[in-house]
């Protein structure tokens, strides 16, 4: 339910529904999810090498599903491959958002963009980052949302202490998952920079409790 609900809300800010930056997490899953197939997961993996032969690196799929039968013309799926390269101690690793009509058998995946795995010294799980965001800023903003989480800890009980995920929003925000240390997410944030601030700087990010819409 609560990742029916993120996605219904990071529809609303017009980032894809068919969101895969948290694929692998735990708490991603939705109840409509069905596994990819082989030939699937092959198909999908062999258009990508096209546009993105340095794929190749990549151990392969760390994680697939499909959304089938859905409303609207078409089903929706996604991909997330095990990292293909690493500079600096940061992994990257390509996910794919992919579309087909109902009475198709391909999968057409325009939107593929890379996720970023951040080590931290206070947690061993590494936070999974999407979006245009430096290592400095990812930093500061992961600081400023660890800030104002503690500040509302008295409306929050047994309050997370891991960073799982840092998700873009198309408004120029960031949503934070926080959770427990095998990644499972229990809490959102949204963050955003004040105007004209320093993004590599804590102090200049903003960061609240995320309210999910209100289920019809």
């Amino acid at each position: 339910m609560r990742a029916q609900l993120l996605q219904l809300a990071l529809a609303a800010v017009a980032v894809p529904v068919w969101l895969v930056a948290g694929a692998d997490s735990p708490d991603r899953g939705v109840e409509q999810e069905v596994p990819l197939t082989g030939a699937e997961r092959l198909q999908i993996t062999l258009s990508l090498l096209e546009q993105h032969p340095e794929l190749a690196s990549s151990p392969g799929v760390k994680a697939a599903g499909a959304y089938l039968g859905g409303p609207g013309p078409t089903d929706g799926a996604y991909v997330v491959f095990y990292p293909h390269a690493e500079s600096h101690g940061i992994k990257e690793a390509f996910q794919a958002s992919c579309l087909r009509a109902h009475a198709s058998q391909t999968w057409t995946c325009d939107d593929v963009t890379i996720r970023r795995y951040v080590s931290l010294p206070s947690q061993d799980f590494e936070v999974r980052v999407t979006g245009d965001i430096s290592l400095e800023a990812t930093l500061a903003l992961i600081e400023a949302s660890r800030r104002d989480m503690q500040a509302s800890a008295t409306e929050v009980s047994d309050l997370p202490s891991t960073a799982v995920i840092i998700l873009p929003l198309a408004d120029g925000g960031y949503l934070v998952d926080w959770g427990t240390k095998e990644g499972y997410a229990k809490l959102t944030m949204r963050a955003d920079l004040v105007q004209g601030g320093d993004s590599a700087d804590p102090d200049a990010w903003h960061a609240r409790i995320f309210e999910f819409p209100a289920q019809p």
